[in-house]
């Protein structure tokens, strides 16, 4: 009972302070989740309670001294909940582009960010600070001798746990995610871009070329590959239309398979360098005007690829494909057609959120075919084919996608090139796995549709041909940038012409 009584204070102000930081800030990572039932609901809650006691410890090294938690937990707390604040409300996701915007927007941004609603709840934090602080004045004992200093050492300890049993269990969510950005936006880019001599030069330079960039589609599910289900109605009405389905991938995550495709990076690399030469470095270089719209967010291991294009869009850009509210990918439309608006020497990438997981959020209501679809993020309680039909229905969103890209480019009455690459594949089941990131010879075959228009087929039939020869061969995504240097006929710099999709061989 003396015991108790001795710590109650102490006891009694951890709890507050945790529930109001697991309410304000760590819950909100989890409040877009879609979930479906009681079990769904008690892992997810499993979940938060971890990832909380993990924070636990923290605040309580913090508290440790006055003037340490008098200093830096309002400066915490009020950063923190202003990123769970727009994560409630908006899904708002914290990356690197989140904090580069607080650093680098202007203030006119700034200021339409400050809503009554966010007023409000500012005004209400500076209550609840009155309150914690004023629950903390009444703890009079050393809490460093307190028996919760070895439950705050577990807390911690949880973290590494977990995270090294699944990495980005926490990291990805609040509170851990905004430290983790921040810590990225001060870090320098993995990658270091060589320059480009200035004498290389294109004997091509009156062809557009659109580069749909997608993500997560395996070709054996893309029906002009003979998949038995009808997943592209409008490109196999299309003529010009070329699917590849032989392409490899031994890269099945994003960071390194968007890398490599971009640069002379090679997947059969032994060790990856980080010295790299920029696809679009290069078509800058023999005046190519090159441009990238992207729904996908920027990440440090290929930012300064997508830098080094003269022309960067993103939309929705304070969304990651980890948001349940990201925009569709069809909003890149609208500013694509705005740039096609140039008659030739144009290359511009279309960075697709595509069929990424979550497959639900990831195109529009019309295109719910197959069914029924998931309802829920936790796969177990899924049935397989509520996963395959709502992936496969995505990919009628692709096809759409696809097709409306095609449409704006055949208005032009240019030579032109729409080819769509997936960065890789997805596993739908294969040895009991689920998405990709993983090792799989499922997630290893990325979708590849080519599309030419009549004016490029009369200027190049010889290149047509290539193509069609090529049809069902074997490629590594190795030859992506070795077929657009070779397209462009670049001259005085190295690349492999027997890469080339463009080239018999």
């Amino acid at each position: 009972m003396n015991f108790f009584k001795k710590y109650k204070q102490q006891f009694y102000f951890h709890i507050l302070l945790n529930v109001i930081v697991g309410f304000f800030i760590t819950l909100s990572s989890y409040y877009h989740i879609p979930l479906s039932g009681f079990k769904d609901y008690s892992i997810y809650f499993i979940h938060f309670l971890l990832l909380q006691f993990s924070f636990f410890g923290i605040l309580y090294f913090i508290s440790v001294n006055k003037y340490v938690f008098y200093s830096l937990f309002p400066l915490l707390f009020t950063i923190l909940s202003f990123f769970g604040f727009y994560k409630y409300t908006l899904d708002l996701s914290i990356t690197k582009s989140m904090v580069e915007s607080i650093f680098q927007t202007s203030l006119l941004v700034t200021v339409e960010l400050i809503t009554l609603p966010f007023v409000g709840f500012i005004l209400f934090i500076g209550l609840v600070l009155f309150l914690i602080f004023k629950q903390y004045r009444k703890i009079k004992i050393n809490q460093l001798k307190s028996p919760l200093t070895l439950l705050a050492i577990l807390g911690v300890a949880t973290y590494f746990f977990v995270e090294n049993y699944r990495y980005n269990t926490f990291k990805s969510r609040l509170p851990y995610v905004a430290f983790n950005s921040f810590i990225e936006f001060f870090q320098e880019d993995d990658i270091h871009l060589l320059p480009i001599d200035t004498k290389v030069t294109s004997d091509v330079n009156d062809v557009n070329f659109v580069f749909i960039l997608g993500e997560s589609v395996r070709a054996d599910h893309i029906q002009l590959n003979g998949y038995s289900r009808n997943t592209s109605p409008k490109l196999s009405q299309r003529a010009n239309i070329i699917s590849y389905p032989n392409i490899y991938t031994s890269l099945t995550y994003t960071v390194a398979s968007v890398k490599q495709l971009l640069t002379n990076q090679s997947i059969d690399d032994v060790v990856k360098s980080n010295n790299v030469f920029s696809l679009f470095s290069v078509l800058n270089a023999v005046n190519y005007k090159t441009s990238w719209i992207g729904n996908s967010t920027i990440v440090k291991s290929y930012a300064p690829i997508i830098r080094s294009n003269q022309n960067v869009q993103l939309i929705d850009k304070f969304r990651s494909i980890m948001s349940f509210n990201k925009a569709l990918d069809e909003k890149m439309l609208q500013p694509f057609d705005s740039i096609l608006k140039t008659k030739k020497n144009q290359f511009i990438t279309l960075h697709m959120v595509g069929s990424h997981w979550w497959y639900e959020n990831r195109y529009s209501s019309e295109f719910r075919k197959f069914t029924p679809v998931i309802d829920s993020k936790h796969i177990p309680s899924l049935a397989p084919q509520q996963i395959i039909n709502s992936y496969d229905n995505t990919l009628l969103y692709l096809d759409n996608f696809i097709d409306t890209v095609i449409s704006s480019v055949e208005k032009t009455h240019t030579k032109s090139i729409v080819m769509y690459v997936s960065d890789h594949g997805e596993i739908l089941g294969e040895e009991g796995k689920w998405l990709h990131a993983q090792e799989s010879e499922a997630s290893k075959n990325p979708a590849m549709i080519v599309w030419y228009s009549d004016e490029f087929k009369s200027s190049y039939p010889e290149l047509v041909l290539a193509l069609e020869d090529n049809k069902n061969k074997q490629f590594s995504t190795d030859f992506f940038y070795h077929s657009i240097l070779d397209l462009f006929r670049v001259q005085n710099f190295e690349y492999d012409k027997n890469k080339s999709v463009f080239r018999k061989n």
